[in-house]
């Protein structure tokens, strides 16, 4: 792999995309004047987090950082692609091939007391967990930062207990949005002084150059509708279903993505009527060229972080319907884009139908949106703000 381009996965489970890596990166020398930064993840999976995850090791600055990263839970399909990142070290602890938690734990520990990390840096519950128990075997010789991904309302009240106690031992805890600081304020009780606000970012060279489509009205067109992510209830997908059946236009879905929902969607969208409108793409290799030729994205999230999805598509330059958890921080509706009530398959006909019916208000919409996006939703400012972290915990 070359040391300007390397392969990550841009989205929730659902495509690959090549990201630009920063020219003058330097040639990996093992010094232990770099700050050593052990990352560790449930499963190498094509999640949001593990996305984050992967533009760390991909961007920050290789020659004050050395990048661990380590799977607590199994491994999974990007370890192919974190094996191939130049000059990170990849850690697989799978709790099928190990023998189980508290030997994946045993593992990781050996590891890590080997590794003698300056900062360890977790993502997600398992892993908090895992970071939690190195706090307490390291103490002093290590700081512990855990980000909190999204807003958690799917989880259990004992789980919430146990993330509440566990992140008092946290040295860092980081929301990736205004909405989930607030929910980690209000449901694990964090503190202002140790809670921060780094936000979620994309790589905006992926997007910035894609051609935009206008949109036009003509009498025979069929509306191209997408929807990107994994196929699972948090991304809200049968209320799209539900809202197409409610449609008179004319139009095709293609949904780019995978999920343990794909049976039962599928099983909805023949109920309804809507099966042959559907196209179930699956993941995808370049979404960029895939949703090129689509008029519309539509993201009815239940509940989110910050979406990824909803900046790429504003990027480039696509009118995105979405929802309050998808978009609040992120649109200023009919100015950037199209906020809906969560699970109102009528609002999103409704926000569908309006978009085809004024395409010249659209088209200056997202031009608007694109704008928006390529000056605040750049992952390097993310990549600063976590370099400056690293640094003042180190000193």
């Amino acid at each position: 792999m070359s040391i300007q381009n390397s392969i990550a996965v841009t989205n929730y489970g659902c495509y690959r995309e090549l990201i630009p890596r920063p020219s003058g990166a330097g040639s990996f020398i093992m010094s232990r004047t770099k700050i050593k930064i052990l990352h560790i993840i449930p499963v190498f999976a094509t999640g949001g987090a593990e996305r984050l995850v992967l533009q760390y090791a991909q961007l920050l600055d290789h020659t004050k950082f050395e990048i661990h990263v380590a799977s607590c839970v199994e491994d999974g399909p990007l370890r192919s692609t974190f094996d191939d990142t130049k000059d990170i070290h990849v850690f697989v602890g799978s709790r099928e091939k190990d023998g189980g938690r508290r030997a994946v734990y045993k593992k990781l520990e050996t590891y890590a007391v080997s590794l003698k990390p300056d900062v360890v840096h977790t993502h997600m519950l398992s892993a908090d967990f895992f970071g939690y128990k190195l706090k307490k075997k390291l103490g002093k010789h290590i700081r512990w930062v855990s980000t909190m991904h999204n807003v958690e309302t799917a989880t259990s009240f004992l789980r919430q207990v146990l993330w509440k106690y566990i992140l008092k031992k946290a040295d860092r805890v980081i929301a990736v949005s205004e909405n989930v600081a607030r929910f980690t304020r209000k449901t694990f009780h964090v503190s202002d002084k140790k809670l921060i606000t780094i936000k979620n970012g994309v790589v905006i060279d992926v997007w910035k150059d894609l051609p935009i489509k206008k949109l036009l009205k003509t009498k025979n067109h069929v509306l191209q509708i997408a929807s990107v992510g994994r196929l699972w209830e948090q991304k809200g997908h049968v209320y799209l279903l539900r809202a197409l059946s409610l449609l008179q236009e004319k139009y095709t879905l293609h949904l780019f993505g995978d999920g343990p929902l794909k049976k039962s969607l599928q099983q909805e969208a023949k109920k309804l009527g809507i099966f042959d409108h559907v196209k179930w793409h699956g993941v995808v290799s370049d979404v960029p060229k895939n949703i090129s030729n689509m008029d519309i994205i539509v993201q009815p999230s239940l509940w989110e972080g910050l979406s990824l999805v909803v900046m790429e598509m504003m990027a480039a330059g696509k009118p995105v319907v979405t929802t309050p958890a998808g978009g609040d921080e992120l649109i200023q509706h009919k100015k950037t884009g199209y906020i809906v009530p969560f699970r109102d398959p009528q609002a999103l006909a409704d926000a569908i139908t309006y978009i085809n019916a004024h395409p010249n208000e659209v088209n200056m919409l997202t031009t608007d949106a694109r704008l928006y996006a390529l000056h605040h939703f750049d992952i390097q400012q993310n990549i600063q703000s976590v370099t400056e972290l690293y640094q003042t915990l180190y000193t």
